[in-house]
């Protein structure tokens, strides 16, 4: 149940954000701590593909590193659980 209700936050938060599938796929691969050739080869995509996708997830939720975008889609709504 706890996996689900995870799940569920992750989805609403990337609702949220209006990232496209691909963008929350590349998204949790940097929230796995992918560096980009390796979120390229998963995702069967140039690391250039990837770049394009990070800039506009950026853009989209409104940070400038992985680490911000990490804390804000994956953490935000849980903050005052912690």
């Amino acid at each position: 149940m706890r996996d689900f209700a995870l799940g569920a936050a992750r989805v609403l938060a990337a609702d949220a954000y209006g990232l496209t599938e691909r963008e929350r796929d590349v998204t949790h691969l940097v929230a796995r701590g992918l560096p980009t050739d390796a979120i390229a080869s998963r995702l069967h995509l140039s690391s250039w593909t990837v770049q394009d996708h990070l800039k506009a997830i950026f853009e989209k939720v409104g940070v400038a590193t992985r680490g911000e975008l990490v804390a804000r889609v994956f953490f935000q709504q849980r903050a005052p659980q912690l």
